[in-house]
């Protein structure tokens, strides 16, 4: 499973014993849990007093509330949902219709890799990475990416691939500005990738 490297996730979820699995397969992943919280109000609250959200887990009914409200406040601040719920796809507004959702049959590696993916995906959308209208977007590449920090990093566990392309992404974020538009996006990040890996081949801290 991908280290989600104190990741925060906010988790909401009313039913007590799926709660305490959710925090406990994401702190293992390493991820820092706000919550989880039972209801529609806590979980408002709980994201009112945390500015650094980066990923959450929602059920879609707490307590008999949707957690619609929850999603609305989180899409303001470019903040990726994961709903882990019992409910089918037409319970979700057409709004959300393109968010991750996982089935509460789902287990611990699904769950920590949807929150994984989600969070490269968000942070491919927040880079400034994009070059005229036939330009590849980040998230388009970072099937690739994944592959060649996988050839990059053989041997090693797949967990630390994933963080070197992290990593990459992060950079490629602080650095956008000084991309060549002459240089495609692809090369451009498989250059970053290739420039991490060589400052610490035997792996990221």
């Amino acid at each position: 499973m991908p280290d989600l490297q104190q990741l925060r996730v906010l988790v909401a979820e009313d039913e007590f014993f799926v709660a305490n699995d959710i925090a406990l397969w994401l702190e293992k992943a390493g991820a820092t849990i706000i919550g989880p919280t039972p209801t529609v109000k806590e979980t408002l609250k709980s994201l009112a007093q945390a500015f650094d959200v980066q990923v959450a887990v929602l059920d879609i009914n707490l307590n008999g509330e949707l957690i619609f409200p929850v999603a609305d406040e989180l899409a303001l601040r470019s903040v990726p949902v994961v709903f882990f719920s019992g409910y089918d796809d037409m319970s979700v507004p057409e709004r959300f219709r393109s968010a991750a959702r996982l089935s509460k049959c789902a287990g611990a590696s699904d769950l920590v890799n949807a929150v994984f993916e989600q969070h490269l995906q968000n942070l491919s959308n927040l880079a400034p990475l994009y070059v005229g209208l036939t330009d590849q977007s980040v998230c388009e590449l970072i099937p690739e990416l994944r592959y060649r920090a996988r050839l990059l990093m053989a041997g090693a566990p797949p967990e630390a691939a994933d963080l070197l392309v992290e990593r990459t992404l992060e950079r490629a974020i602080a650095l956008a500005g000084t991309r060549r538009r002459s240089q495609g996006l692809d090369a451009w990040l498989h250059d970053l990738l290739a420039a991490i890996h060589d400052e610490s081949p035997y792996g990221l801290n």
